[in-house]
C-alpha cells in the first residue's frame, strides 16, 4: 500500500511539474522573463537561459514536495515525477496517459529539436534531480552543524 501512495503522490506532483514546466517554457518563448535584457547577439543562448530559469524554477516545487513529504523514497519518487512528466510532455495533443508519449518526447526534443529542444530535455530530467541534490546537502549541512 505504501508503494500505491507513493505512486499516486508522485504522479500527482508530476502533473503539477509538467504544468509548471509548459507554463515556463511558454513565458520563455512570450521573451518575459528577462525583459530588461533584449540579447540580440546570441539568440539561442538567450533563449536557453530563460528556459533554464523557468524550468529551474518549476523544479524546484516537485522537488521540496518530494524531499518533503517521502524522504525515505525520494529518488524513486523523483524518478516516477520525471518519467511521468515527460510522458505527458509527449502527450501535449494525444491521450495524456499514451505509452507513446515517451518516444514522441525522445523525438521531438532529443532526435528531431535544434539546441533549444535538446536544452529544455536536459533541463526537465536533470534540474529535479539537481535541486534534490542541493536539499540533501542542505540538510546535511544542518545536522553536521555544531551547537
Amino acid at each position: 500500500m505504501n508503494y500505491l501512495k507513493l505512486i499516486l503522490l508522485s504522479m500527482c506532483i508530476a502533473t503539477c511539474y509538467y504544468a509548471l514546466t509548459i507554463s515556463a517554457i511558454g513565458i520563455a518563448a512570450a521573451g518575459k522573463i528577462f525583459w530588461w535584457f533584449q540579447w540580440k547577439d546570441n539568440f539561442d543562448f538567450y533563449h536557453i537561459a530563460q528556459n533554464f530559469v523557468g524550468i529551474g524554477l518549476a523544479a524546484l516545487i516537485p522537488a521540496f514536495l518530494v524531499h518533503s513529504y517521502e524522504p525515505s523514497k525520494k529518488w524513486l519518487s523523483i524518478s516516477i515525477v520525471i518519467l511521468v512528466s515527460m510522458l505527458f510532455h509527449g502527450n501535449i495533443n494525444y491521450i495524456p496517459l499514451d505509452p507513446n508519449g515517451f518516444v514522441r518526447f525522445f523525438k521531438t526534443t532529443l532526435v528531431y529539436g535544434d539546441i533549444g529542444s535538446v536544452g529544455v530535455f536536459l533541463e526537465i530530467i536533470l534540474l529535479p534531480v539537481l535541486w534534490l541534490l542541493v536539499f540533501k546537502r542542505i540538510g546535511h549541512l544542518n545536522r553536521t552543524k555544531p551547537s
